[in-house]
Formats: C-alpha cells, sequence, structure tokens
C-alpha cells in the first residue's frame, strides 16, 4: 500500500508539471494511460487500454488515441505518452490532441529518450544496468522510441505554439526494499528486457539487488528518461 502511494505521489507530481494539476480536465492517452488513472486518486474517469481521464466522464466505446471519441475542447489538458506505434503515426496522435483541447489549453507528448535510456551509466540510472551491458536490447529500443526525435516537429505541425521540449525522469515503480525493486525489474519496466535469456536476465537481476543495498536509501523510484514536448493550442 505504501509503495503505491509513493507512485501516486510521484506520478502526480509529475501531472502537475506537464500541465495536469489537480482540479484540471485532463486527457491521459498512450499505452500507461489505462494504469496511471487507476493509480491517481479520485476522481477519476472510465478508461479503455489507452486513453484515459481525469475528472471528466465517460470514455466513449472504443477510444484510441487517434480517435477518442469526445467532443472538440472537451478538455483543459492533454498529455500522450508512447501514444503511437511508429514516427509516422505521431501527427495523428498531436491532430487528436489539438481537436479535444480547448484553446489555450496545454498539450504534452512524451516518448522515452532512447539515447539517455541507453547511454546512462548506472551509477547514475539503475537502468544503465541493462543498456550498457546489452547492445542488442540497447539497438533494440533505440528503434522501438525513435519518435522523440520529430515530437517537436510534429508538435509545431500540429498546430500548436510557444513550443518548448525537456527532458525528464518519469516514475515507472517505487520500491521500499531491495527485493521489491528486483521484481519490479522482473515484471518488465525496463523495455526490451525480455529479449535477454534466463541467464543473462538473471545475471541482471542480481545486479540489481546489489545496487539496492546499504547505503542505499528507501523509498527509491525507479524512472525512465523521456523527451517531453510542451505546446498550447491557440
Amino acid at each position: 500500500m505504501q509503495q503505491q502511494r509513493n507512485l501516486q505521489g510521484a506520478w502526480l507530481s509529475t501531472l502537475t508539471e506537464l500541465g495536469a494539476a489537480d482540479g484540471v480536465d485532463t486527457l491521459l492517452i498512450g499505452p500507461y494511460a489505462e494504469s496511471l488513472a487507476d493509480q491517481l486518486p479520485a476522481p477519476t474517469g472510465d478508461t479503455t487500454p489507452q486513453v484515459a481521464t481525469l475528472r471528466v466522464t465517460p470514455v466513449p466505446d472504443g477510444a484510441v488515441p487517434t480517435a477518442t471519441g469526445f467532443p472538440g475542447a472537451s478538455f483543459d489538458s492533454v498529455v500522450a505518452l508512447s501514444a503511437w506505434e511508429t514516427p509516422a503515426d505521431v501527427f495523428a496522435v498531436v491532430q487528436e490532441a489539438v481537436r479535444v483541447v480547448g484553446p489555450d489549453g496545454r498539450v504534452s507528448l512524451g516518448e522515452v529518450d532512447a539515447r539517455a535510456l541507453t547511454l546512462s551509466m548506472p551509477a547514475a540510472r539503475r537502468y544503465g544496468l541493462l543498456y550498457r551491458d546489452e547492445p542488442e536490447v540497447a539497438n533494440r529500443a533505440r528503434f522501438r522510441f525513435r519518435a522523440a526525435d520529430g515530437l517537436g516537429v510534429e508538435a509545431v505541425r500540429g498546430g500548436l505554439r510557444n513550443v518548448v521540449e525537456m527532458r525528464a525522469e518519469l516514475p515507472v515503480a517505487v520500491v521500499e526494499t531491495a527485493s521489491e525493486g528486483v521484481e519490479a525489474v522482473r515484471s518488465g519496466i525496463w523495455p526490451e528486457s525480455a529479449m535477454l535469456d534466463a541467464a543473462a536476465f538473471d545475471r541482471l537481476l542480481t545486479r540489481v539487488s546489489v545496487s539496492l543495498q546499504p547505503p542505499t536509501r528507501f523509498p527509491v523510484v525507479f524512472t525512465l528518461p523521456f523527451s517531453i514536448v510542451r505546446g498550447i493550442r491557440p
């Protein structure tokens, strides 16, 4: 329970930074949307696998990131994280975000920053334990998250103004013990970790456990690096 509360707090802080403060009607889209909405305190709206809301109900049946089914100008803020399969799909998501957010509404687009993910040293970011030592896994991650490079261009092309780019570490797990940290990594919080064979995965988990021994102070927040692009609908 404490772990869930800590993760809620981390995400509430993150959402506030992205323009989805408490009391703001917000649309969340992408694979993180449903689980994020489930973790946050009420009131939340309905969810589908890739569309969720804060405060607004209900979510239309069959809602997807490129066609949510909401009337235009239904939200004050839209947060889209990894809400596309390929770079070519980003523009359609931006168009939908611009359509459903009201005038002067804020749109935040985010994708895993593959360079930071795969080049970070383990001493600085624990995910470096995987990607620095496994070149094939790192290459797969770079290909998977290549859309991050074009978010700013697509935001401008979609009609957003005052577009700014930033980097952020977004929370994916909060752990209270070394064993919880190992289980978090085992569950797949680090993208493409499933590529490892059983022996390599066991070695990774051992290194994660060692990294969480004293003098580590808990709780520990596991994060992923994201490229974030923010803009305003005219």
